[in-house]
């Protein structure tokens, strides 16, 4: 863990404004506040604090965030002490890497699971439930799902790198119909963006992945399946404990093995 301790109070003009930069570039608009080296910005779309700082013009640069659930999905190294309130600070050695982390910091944000049900709530607030409403209402939250995940995924399909939005699919790993409440249907770690395939495949059972995120493959798909899917060409899902506890229901429910 690096102490963020040599971070400047006072920024050189060119520090401060690439450290400006980092933020306004990715959604977090409205400040700066500085205080104790740190910073800090806010965004009228994600929800939160972010606050930014610097050991010099060559960094380290450091990147300390308020919301739990997104410090947690940040790959980078913690650093002490974070800014004041905020949940965690990270470290990161180059100013590539700070913006890459801002900008995965506002996609965390606009992605966290309270938001899509919230949206989803207010959208079908004057539905009743006839079933022609009850099919309204499951395609609005299957849109909303669907942003929310393109959102969080970059607009990638994680395992084959496929980003044609045409082809990507918003996964739910507990289907719909088996969710216990809204709030698991329009949580974005009950859901993969998969292209086309292994959306199908997962769908029925035939892949699921294990904690690692390895694909597992089902004994009952075909050898021109398996050579569609191309599972030695896939990428590792990058999973958190959420992903991770529902795909281990995926396994046990609906994978054929």
């Amino acid at each position: 863990m690096i102490e963020t301790s040599s971070r400047l109070d006072n920024y050189p003009f060119a520090l401060a404004s690439e450290l400006r930069d980092a933020a306004n570039e990715h959604g977090f608009r409205i400040g700066p506040e500085q205080a104790s080296g740190w910073i800090f910005f806010r965004s009228a779309s994600a929800p939160g604090e972010i606050a930014v700082a610097a050991a010099g013009n060559e960094g380290p640069f450091f990147l300390s965030v308020t919301h739990s659930g997104v410090a947690r999905e940040l790959a980078a190294e913690p650093a002490r002490p974070c800014a004041k309130g905020h949940f965690a600070a990270f470290a990161l050695s180059t100013r590539d890497a700070l913006f890459e982390a801002v900008g995965e910091v506002y996609r965390k944000s606009v992605s966290l699971p309270t938001l899509p049900l919230q949206q989803f709530e207010r959208e079908t607030a004057t539905l009743g439930n006839t079933e022609i409403e009850r099919l309204e209402k499951v395609r609005i939250g299957q849109g909303i799902f669907r942003r929310a995940l393109l959102t969080y995924w970059k607009d990638t399909c994680p395992i084959t790198g496929i980003t044609d939005s045409e082809l990507l699919r918003a996964s739910h790993i507990i289907p719909w119909a088996r969710c216990d409440s809204d709030a698991e249907r329009m949580d974005v770690h009950n859901g993969l963006l998969l292209s086309s395939l292994w959306d199908a495949a997962f769908d029925q059972g035939l892949v699921s992945f294990n904690d690692e995120g390895h694909p597992i493959l089902s004994p009952k798909l075909s050898c021109a399946a398996i050579n569609a899917l191309q599972p030695e060409n896939a990428l590792n899902l990058p999973l958190t404990p959420e992903h991770r506890a529902r795909l281990t229901w995926h396994r046990m429910n609906l994978w054929q093995g």
